[in-house]
């Protein structure tokens, strides 16, 4: 859905939280969406890293888990956001706009 998305440029698609880290190493996205539950590395785990290494990137979390604990988890790891899974395509898409580089200013240039 997101390569379909004419105002995203989708750079990397990571397996595993390993792999995650590594894509965000190469190509410094603006926004990274990243699952909890993955081979190697969970999206938690990742996700602390990202955003320590990395505190300009942003992570929105998206998840099938929507239990608090995952969230308050995801949070705590510097999540800026936190989606389940069967979210409408228009939350994701707010999302990523809300997390976007000047995004207060940008936002509805970016998402209209």
């Amino acid at each position: 859905m997101l390569k379909l998305e004419p105002r995203l440029t989708v750079v990397a698609e990571a397996e595993n939280g390993s792999e995650a880290i590594a894509m965000v190493e190469e190509h410094r996205p603006d926004v990274v969406l990243m699952d909890i539950i993955m081979p190697v590395m969970n999206g938690i785990d990742a996700t602390r890293i990202i955003t320590s290494k990395f505190p300009s990137i942003r992570v929105i979390v998206y998840t099938i888990h929507s239990a608090e604990s995952f969230a308050a988890k995801a949070f705590k790891a510097g999540a800026c956001h936190f989606l389940t899974k069967g979210c409408s395509a228009e939350e994701i898409l707010d999302e990523i706009g809300e997390c976007s580089p000047g995004a207060k200013d940008a936002k509805d240039e970016l998402f209209p």
